[in-house]
């Protein structure tokens, strides 16, 4: 179902720093910082888009954003620091790995590696606290589908596909959902650019995607900022459900290497809840 074989068989290596198109696009996925990122750029803003002009250019933009495939299979480990609206603060170990397969490639987050535990800090200190069982979401990419998700509580037990509805549902308690792990709003049939605009001094298209088929309290649309040099990557996104904005993802930390986009940090608000998580990537060499 999955290429265990093909898993199996997959040599990994290590990046000491996560490529954005493996957390997004990859997760991916993704802004190259040179000597002028400190510099204000000026973007000349052209004539306002029409929608059919919106449309095609965002057709075009997802559509390449879509076919582009990390060149390797790499693996990395980060953790999860989440914050809740106590202030009460845990962190969960994960580790990421990401496959190519001949048609596709896969990512799978992972909580599950031994020893299970969570580190937790609120008024009395902090502590360590077992956990009973960890999560493994896989996400497999094919450029001409949509997303599949799977998920499993170990290696051991059998994996889950899971239907869009359970996509908008918090991935190890955390503010990520596990839409937000596979870009999934960038399947959303309806795209549209909306304007040019700069965000963390880099030229973007704004692009919204209107969901379809929205469930109660899931996202009804997003605005993302997308690069406009290639490789494309996203800079910024608002998520908005019927009463409005309430998640907000942000990379962190973003350079460009060998024109590659790299990340060491993202964070996601969630004004609904009061809570935030900051996803963060070990970047030891």
């Amino acid at each position: 179902m999955m290429g265990k074989s093909e898993i199996r068989n997959s040599k990994l290596e290590t990046n000491p720093k996560f490529e954005i198109r493996n957390f997004v696009l990859a997760l991916a996925l993704f802004l190259g910082l040179d000597a002028a990122f400190t510099q204000t750029r000026r973007l000349e803003q052209p004539p306002p888009l029409s929608a059919a002009e919106g449309a095609r250019e965002a057709k075009a933009l997802v559509a390449e954003m879509l076919a582009e495939k990390p060149e390797q299979n790499s693996t990395n480990v980060g953790v999860l620091k989440i914050r809740d609206p106590e202030g009460n603060q845990r962190q969960i170990p994960l580790k990421i790995t990401t496959l190519i397969t001949a048609k596709s490639w896969l990512q799978i987050y992972d909580t599950s590696t031994p020893p299970l535990h969570e580190w937790v800090k609120g008024e009395k200190g902090h502590r360590i606290t077992p956990l009973s069982s960890g999560t493994i979401l896989t996400i497999i990419h094919t450029s001409e589908k949509t997303n599949q998700y799977f998920h499993s509580t170990s290696a051991e037990s059998p994996p889950k596909l899971l239907s869009p509805a359970e996509l908008m549902a918090p991935f190890a308690g955390s503010d990520f959902w596990i839409a937000d792990l596979g870009y999934e709003f960038l399947h959303w049939p309806k795209q549209i650019v909306i304007k040019n605009d700069m965000r963390h001094s880099r030229a973007c298209k704004v692009v919204e995607s209107i969901n379809p088929n929205p469930t109660s309290g899931g996202y009804t649309r997003v605005l993302c900022w997308i690069t406009v040099e290639k490789p494309h990557a996203p800079v910024h996104a608002d998520a908005y459900d019927t009463s409005g904005r309430f998640k907000q993802f942000d990379p962190k930390n973003l350079e460009k290497v060998n024109g590659v986009y790299q990340i060491e940090s993202v964070e996601m608000r969630n004004s609904r809840t009061g809570s935030h998580t900051v996803l963060e990537f070990d970047t030891t060499p």
